[in-house]
């Protein structure tokens, strides 16, 4: 009867898992110079600073307890805010980084690329 007991527990255990995945959104800077990203989320409001050919992680998040299956894509705009790239300290991406398109998703990491030609 006891281990009929303990096996009944660690089946609800085992069963009642719940799963978290961290999201990142991580930035490279394929332009020709230094540029500055400004970031604000729910829980954030920062900026970094991003070298000529450098990547960098600004952001990482969860999107709370979620099914065994994920990490989920989900818009980007459940994490951001506000969001902007700027070269030279005077040169404003005109990309829309709150729209999906402007990020690639595979397995919980947003990534994209900063190049020359959106800051026309």
């Amino acid at each position: 009867m006891r281990t009929n007991i303990y096996i009944l527990g660690l089946l609800l255990i085992i069963t009642g898992c719940d799963y978290v995945y961290d999201y990142s959104y991580t930035m490279t800077n394929k332009s020709d110079g230094q540029i500055k990203v400004y970031v604000k989320t729910f829980r954030i409001d920062s900026t970094f600073l991003i070298l000529k050919d450098s990547t960098k992680v600004l952001l990482i998040d969860d999107h709370g307890i979620e099914g065994s299956k994920g990490p989920y894509f989900d818009d980007v705009t459940v994490d951001l805010d506000d969001f902007k790239v700027i070269k030279n300290d005077t040169l404003i991406s005109n990309r829309d980084y709150l729209k999906n398109d402007a990020w690639t998703y595979k397995d919980g990491d947003y990534s994209t690329t900063v190049k020359d030609d959106e800051f026309k």
